[in-house]
């Protein structure tokens, strides 16, 4: 089979690119994942339009947020038999992802569990969440030689010293917006929350922790 990675976007079904759009309207099948069994796939959201005008099958497996290897293992077995009982016959194959498939995405890993199947692979970039929020904002990222940092976590491994050396910095799903405030001082910040849907929010340039405590 043919097998897409296709980044989405953030969330605004006009922010798909005409790449994406086009694959899109074509493939036997969509495989968009979701992060638990109660919740909808956020990426399939975006494009449900699209598929609403056409009949294609569709496969929503849960990639859970964990670390635990031997939970995440269980998934992703789960998630092979239910696309393989659904689409064993499809021909070309579309795995949708929120922002772009390179980044902090499901779709490297999903490509490990079927790469026995793959015989060719095309990757579709998508325009990221950052990208949006500074659209949005109507700020610049960097300009000139600055250095831009993507901190997913504050605790992680060399996070601090990364921070400290860089001219402007991405915090990813932010989890101690306290620890971050009080990191920034006086700089200012852009907060987006949700960006791309319709209730997104954008907070800043200096933000408060009334603001930020939904």
């Amino acid at each position: 089979m043919k097998l897409y990675g296709i980044g989405v976007g953030p969330g605004d079904p006009e922010l798909l690119t005409l790449k994406a759009y086009k694959i899109l309207k074509g493939v036997d099948m969509i495989v968009a994942p979701r992060s638990s069994e109660g919740k909808r796939s956020r990426a399939l959201h975006t494009v449900e339009k699209i598929i609403k005008e056409r009949d294609c099958i569709v496969v929503e497996p849960v990639f859970p947020m964990t670390k635990d290897r031997a939970k995440l293992k269980l998934y992703w077995k789960k998630a092979r038999e239910e696309v393989l009982a659904k689409g064993n016959s499809c021909e070309t194959v579309a795995f949708i992802t929120l922002g772009d498939p390179s980044m902090y995405s499901t779709f490297y890993r999903f490509l490990e569990v079927f790469n026995d199947l793959v015989e060719e692979l095309e990757v579709i970039p998508g325009v990221t969440s950052f990208s949006a929020c500074t659209s949005t904002a109507q700020v610049p990222l960097v300009e000139g030689t600055e250095i831009v940092s993507i901190i997913p976590d504050v605790k992680a491994k060399n996070a601090m010293r990364v921070i400290e050396s860089s001219d402007s910095l991405i915090f990813l799903k932010p989890k101690d917006l306290d620890k971050i405030r009080d990191m920034l001082g006086n700089e200012k910040a852009i907060l987006c929350v949700k960006v791309g849907f319709e209730d997104q929010k954008l907070l800043g340039p200096v933000f408060t922790r009334a603001q930020y405590s939904f």
